[in-house]
């Protein structure tokens, strides 16, 4: 089993949305400090390709830094096509035409772990062949999912009005992550999300890990309302958590 270190961690909770839309502005377009455009050209990963998630992010082509904005007010608000939307924070500096391409991104949410902890097991299946009864040789059996536990603490179980998504329903993809899109590739599985794990060292010159534990799904979430916490304990699709340094 691993542990990881979470003193100087950041973990986050992540969905899978992706896709594309358009600015919809051909007669004057946004300027920075701009908090919203028309758009269109919506190609999105949802079930409803070309309605807009509230709390869904992107970057903008044109900006100069580009920064991811989130989404906190959709028109129509119920309906699709989404034609117009309005984000924090505002646009900063660039050049924004009609047409450019406002690439989404995963919405996400970073876990206050508190007092808790992110552990995690590889598990591996071999099967050993005998010879006369005798041990022989092996061979790899099939593929296991990883084991994942997450300990955190909390204020409210369910996300409020104006609120940021709580733990508990951005793992549920319920409440205020009710437009979360999960982040299996096969949106006829089960609800998942990602869970990441950035460890940045804050002295010398060590680059930061990143580990990524892909489709989680929890089998059981363990509420302690004393010590307002949460432990969320389930399975990944995969057999290891993908690992980067930079």
């Amino acid at each position: 089993m691993a542990r990881i270190e979470l003193r100087d961690a950041t973990i986050r909770i992540k969905d899978g949305l992706s896709g594309v839309g358009a600015i919809n502005e051909p007669t004057t377009a946004p300027v920075a400090t701009d908090t919203d455009f028309d758009i269109d050209g919506i190609v999105l990963n949802t079930i409803d390709p070309d309605l807009v998630p509230v709390g869904a992010r992107f970057t903008l082509t044109g900006e100069t830094t580009p920064v991811p904005h989130t989404v906190t007010v959709r028109t129509p608000a119920t309906t699709s096509p989404t034609t117009n939307i309005e984000f924090s924070p505002a646009l900063g500096a660039g050049t924004y035409l009609d047409d450019d391409v406002v690439t989404f991104i995963n919405q996400q949410i970073e876990v206050k772990v508190g007092d808790g902890n992110l552990t995690y097991t590889e598990n591996k299946e071999y099967e050993y062949e005998l010879d006369r009864g005798n041990l022989d040789s092996v061979r790899e059996g099939n593929e296991q999912p990883m084991d994942v536990t997450l300990d955190f603490v909390y204020e409210f179980v369910t996300t409020g009005t104006g609120e940021e998504v709580t733990p508990v329903d951005a793992l549920k993809g319920k409440g205020g992550a009710a437009e979360w899109v999960s982040s299996s590739a096969d949106l006829c599985e089960p609800y998942a999300v990602d869970l990441e794990v950035e460890h940045n060292p804050p002295c010398g010159t060590a680059e930061t890990e990143t580990t990524v534990f892909p489709d989680f799904r929890h089998d059981s979430l363990e509420f302690d309302l004393g010590d307002a916490s949460i432990s969320a304990t389930g399975r990944c699709n995969a057999t290891e958590p993908t690992i980067t340094r930079t």
